[in-house]
């Protein structure tokens, strides 16, 4: 009850800044959440708990009150050694979906990549073993944003500027030429190797 009031008035304060609001889930008052981010011309983050039927479900109340345009899914990011396996696979169930059709599902992926920082890995004290804590925390959110980017994510929520950088980094190596003319060399290679 307090979120959608809150939602409410920072719709309307924010008005013509088209921010996106984080987030809507189905326990939340849909119509009234709904018509405020309307209203005030802004967009919102659906987030759901690792169900795509879930996910579905909130997208068609959403629809009620906004365009399509204006929804973004998250559907949960659990971080490496916290089930980062199934939030991998969730994202890429949804983002393939959308690919082979599924309207419902069509919209960009997000990611609460910060949540690595819940591992205690990233942040607490531990042997020398695992290195230190300053570099564990960044490494951590580092592999989870990686991972989730193969699954398909749009939209990641980050904290650490290390891993926003090296995320960056190979965003734009992955969507550049050169990446492209490498990608044919390390075929090449393969096939050489076959021969």
């Amino acid at each position: 009850e307090k979120d959608v009031k809150v939602f409410e008035k920072v719709a309307e304060v924010a008005e013509g800044e088209r921010i996106l609001f984080n987030s809507v889930t189905l326990d939340m008052d849909i119509k009234k959440t709904g018509e405020a981010i309307k209203k005030h011309g802004h967009a919102v983050i659906a987030f759901t708990s690792m169900n795509l039927d879930d996910a579905r479900e909130l997208n068609r109340k959403l629809y009620e009150f906004l365009p399509k345009e204006d929804i973004v899914i998250d559907t949960t990011t659990a971080a490496l050694g916290y089930g980062l396996d199934y939030a991998f696979t969730v994202m890429e169930r949804a983002r393939l979906a959308a690919l082979m059709g599924d309207a419902e599902l069509q919209h960009p992926l997000s990611s609460g990549t910060t949540n690595a920082w819940a591992a205690r890995e990233a942040w607490m004290k531990m042997d020398q073993k695992w290195g230190p804590r300053e570099l564990r925390g960044p490494i951590w959110e580092t592999v989870t944003a990686l991972t989730l980017l193969l699954a398909g994510v749009d939209y990641f929520m980050m904290m650490h500027p290390a891993a926003v950088k090296t995320l960056s980094e190979v965003v734009k190596k992955l969507t550049s030429g050169k990446g492209a003319v490498e990608a044919q060399k390390a075929l090449a290679w393969i096939n050489n190797l076959k021969g």
